[in-house]
């Protein structure tokens, strides 16, 4: 039994002996399959960043998710999409408040509560102020639970969405 011959390059391809049995050369920092042995760390470090955007770009992440709201089909002009609608933040805002709290805690947090929370525990400025204070207290619990949903937040405030959006798709540790 032999071992298979590693190559890196078309000439290593082609010096190849009939029959005999080859395997690709794991990419190294080095070494890069198809960029030559003559290829400067600058060459090889472009190649190395434009794979893992494009990694990133396959990745279902949750900007790429159309709107939770379906749109109709009514005439006129038609709406713009919005990265993030008004219900997705106030959802996402109050999912990042709830990871403060232990898991014990957490799971007993309904809407209502954490909207008091939140009015009470941080000084409303800006766009803050008018993300909690526009509407009733009806409304703006109707409004997190359609954020909920499109985040996927479970009744523990426990969402992988939510934490990829918030800290990206490789974290170091998830909190």
């Amino acid at each position: 039994m032999t071992d298979k011959k590693q190559v890196k390059g078309l000439l290593d391809y082609i010096s190849l002996k009939p029959g005999e049995e080859a395997e690709y050369a794991p990419n190294s920092v080095d070494s890069i399959f198809g960029m030559g042995v003559g290829a400067t760390k600058d060459a090889n470090y472009y190649i190395v960043m434009g794979y893992l955007y494009d990694q990133i770009l396959k990745q279902k992440g949750a900007i790429e998710y159309p709107s939770a709201t379906q749109s109709s089909n009514a005439t006129g002009r038609p709406r713009k999409q919005k990265i993030l609608e008004v219900h997705q933040v106030r959802a996402l805002h109050l999912w990042r408040k709830a990871q403060d709290y232990s898991e014990g805690i957490r799971q007993d947090l309904s809407n209502r509560r954490m909207i008091e929370l939140i009015k009470k525990s941080q000084p409303l400025v800006g766009k803050s102020k008018r993300l909690w204070t526009v509407g009733s207290d009806e409304s703006l619990e109707q409004s997190v639970s359609r954020g909920k949903t499109w985040w996927g937040i479970d009744h523990e405030w426990q969402s992988d969405k939510c934490y990829k959006f918030f800290y990206g798709v490789y974290p170091e540790k998830k909190p």
